[in-house]
């Protein structure tokens, strides 16, 4: 699981109240026991670290995972002992191989190195498909513990969150082998409406293990980047985590099948689950309009991250709830969208908004942006082909 650096807004004495409480109705819990001396390799005794108990606290996660899931491990579960740092690197390695094959091998390898050390400072564990075990982030625990808001006698709740959040994807990844699951994404948006599938179901599994077996619900509910991730990059990890797990909840399949069997291709089929359909005009629009332009699925998720992190979460939520779908493309050196609403009241909303940083204007429900060097002729053109597509659904409507 990934975090952030902010302090979550969470009482801590509120948060302490529950944990005592939890801790006295699950004294067999082994996170609960308290820090037991040990002794180093001079032989002198120091306080027990709650990695020291990271197996144990493990196995006795597993049955929850599994009573929540539906399904068993046919292995056991273990825990990778090797450097976080030097699995993360080998894993990056061949990714920023085959996306940076343009760069020299010594960016490749500054890159490298950059990416791996920023995934040791913003993770405490993460689910291995190449290992196929979960490994634990030791060199960052407590830094990361600490920017979290969690106390040293807290690190044991913390360490079973995040050790059930990692189990629920071990199980996922015997049954339905997550490291094909991602591959088959047909492009980004689909690996994105992927990725919200399975941490969704991770987060939303591993909350309802933890709590069957006594996490404290401030350590349950912790989420990347606390209450205000900082940047956009940041809000898209945070609610691929929010989102799905709220769609995974309102899906009530825990076993999983049908969510990895017909996973959805758009993330706008998970952020708006009540959407009976996507509106396929802005892809026909864009499609008619620029003939030889590749164009693509403009991210519901990544709407919702930028504005989140231009209004908050509040704000951004209530301009993107009637969003319908929405295209993309880029002709020379330009980006034009268009974007569906299912009101023109939704629409002229989003246009009053965005025309400050970008030539916009609104059909209908419809809405037409671009940015870069040939903007105002793209538009002109987009334009034209969205009032057609706009008069076209009002006399579909008035027959």
């Amino acid at each position: 699981m990934t975090l952030g650096a902010h302090r979550p807004g969470v009482s801590v004495r509120a948060a302490r109240s529950l944990a005592l409480a939890l801790c006295c109705a699950f004294t067999a819990a082994p996170w609960c026991a308290p820090p037991r001396a040990v002794a180093d390799d001079g032989g002198t005794a120091r306080q027990a670290h709650a990695l020291d108990a990271a197996q144990e606290i493990l196995d006795g996660l597993v049955p929850h995972v599994v009573a929540v899931s539906g399904a068993s491990f046919t292995a056991a579960l273990v825990l990778d002992a090797a450097s976080a740092r030097a699995v993360f690197t080998a894993v990056l390695r061949d990714e920023i191989e085959r996306r940076h094959a343009a760069l020299t091998p010594g960016q490749r390898l500054a890159l490298l190195q950059a990416q791996a050390s920023s995934s040791v400072a913003s993770c405490l564990a993460r689910y291995s498909f190449s290992r196929r075990a979960i490994v634990l982030v030791r060199e960052s625990f407590d830094a990361q513990r600490g920017g979290a808001g969690f106390e040293e006698h807290e690190a044991r709740d913390l360490l079973a969150a995040v050790l059930a959040h990692e189990a629920v994807h071990a199980l996922d990844d015997e049954r339905f082998d997550l490291d094909a699951f991602y591959a088959a994404a047909p492009d980004d948006e689909a690996l994105r409406a992927r990725a919200m599938s399975a941490e969704g179901r991770a987060v939303h599994l591993a909350r309802l293990a933890a709590a069957r077996a006594g996490v404290p619900g401030r350590a349950r509910t912790l989420l990347p980047g606390g209450d205000r991730p900082r940047d956009a990059h940041a809000w898209t990890l945070r609610l691929t985590y929010e989102l799905g797990a709220a769609y995974v909840a309102d899906e009530r399949a825990p076993d999983g099948r049908r969510l990895f069997d017909a996973p959805p291709g758009e993330t706008l089929a998970i952020v708006r689950p009540d959407l009976a359909e996507i509106d396929g005009r802005p892809r026909e629009i864009l499609s008619g309009a620029l003939a030889d332009a590749r164009v693509g699925p403009l991210s519901a998720l990544q709407l919702r991250a930028r504005y989140a992190a231009l209004l908050g979460p509040e704000r951004s939520g209530r301009l993107f709830a009637r969003y319908a779908g929405g295209a993309q493309a880029l002709v020379h050196d330009t980006n034009v969208v268009v974007l569906a609403f299912e009101t023109e009241d939704a629409a002229e909303a989003y246009r009053a908004l965005a025309a400050d940083d970008a030539p916009t204007r609104r059909s209908g429900t419809l809405v037409v942006r671009a940015f870069g060097p040939a903007a105002e002729t793209l538009l002109a053109d987009v334009e034209t082909a969205a009032n057609a597509a706009a008069a076209r659904r009002t006399g579909d409507e008035d027959r």
